[in-house]
């Protein structure tokens, strides 16, 4: 099993790859989001919440030719047409899957009804790997804070069963927006090689730290001193 983590641009780092050089992409598109609060509560930039800060039509057209089997994106609702439409173009099948949060942020709870949905497009080429059999497309599971320095880390449990579902053991996955490194953390529990990169150098430093079990103190050196102290507990209670 190999781990791989690179800080670079995720088109610039797709374009270095040969064809369906991996088996599965699966990565959460960045936004231009935050302000975080020790209260848990976030608080988007108004307007600026779901601008993409990297082109989604280069996106695609990479994620398709280096990936030989699955694609799987979350984004927000107004990309899901672009990113279906695309891949339908491209000649693969596509579903829209929806993470159903069982404990969704109380975000304006006082004036809106709670953002409990976010939407994952799912996209597979012909011969794809799938494991899971009459499943439903909609994954209940709760946020899981394992990583404290990014505002939206996707739960290790989550990715874990979307890895399984669609690579086998020894197959390579790659995010090309990696953030913290939660998928690598899955891949890394799944026995599945991975190869992630990030724009954030502080993102592809935590996560490499965090994964390859560097330890605490170079996240503390990475994030100033703020240790994180909340880390999911022993792999194999996720897996």
């Amino acid at each position: 099993m190999t781990l791989e983590f690179h800080n670079v641009d995720c088109i610039t780092f797709m374009e270095g790859l040969e064809d369906n050089s991996v088996t599965m992409t699966l990565t959460d598109i960045p936004y231009d989001v935050v302000n975080n609060y020790e209260c848990g509560i976030r608080e988007y930039n108004k307007g600026k919440a779901d601008v993409l800060t990297f082109d989604l039509q280069s996106f695609i057209d990479e994620t398709i030719r280096v990936t030989s089997g699955s694609i799987y994106v979350f984004c927000s609702t107004e990309q899901v047409s672009q990113l279906r439409s695309e891949y339908a173009k491209a000649g693969l099948s596509t579903r829209l899957c929806i993470w159903e949060k069982t404990n969704p942020a109380p975000v304006h709870g006082d004036k809106f009804w709670l953002s409990s949905l976010e939407c994952c497009v799912f996209a597979r080429k012909s011969k794809a790997t799938f494991n899971e059999h009459c499943s439903s497309s909609v994954w209940r599971e709760a946020i899981e804070k394992s990583v404290k320095h990014h505002p939206t880390p996707k739960p290790i449990k989550l990715l874990a069963r979307i890895i399984k579902a669609s690579t086998n053991p020894g197959d390579t996955v790659l995010d090309p927006c990696m953030g913290s490194g939660t998928t690598a953390m899955a891949c890394k529990g799944t026995k599945r090689n991975f190869i992630g990169c990030d724009l954030d150098k502080k993102y592809a430093t935590l996560a490499e730290s965090w994964v390859t079990g560097m330890g605490e103190e170079k996240i503390e050196q990475t994030w100033n001193g703020v240790a994180d102290g909340n880390s999911p507990g022993p792999l194999e209670s996720l897996f």
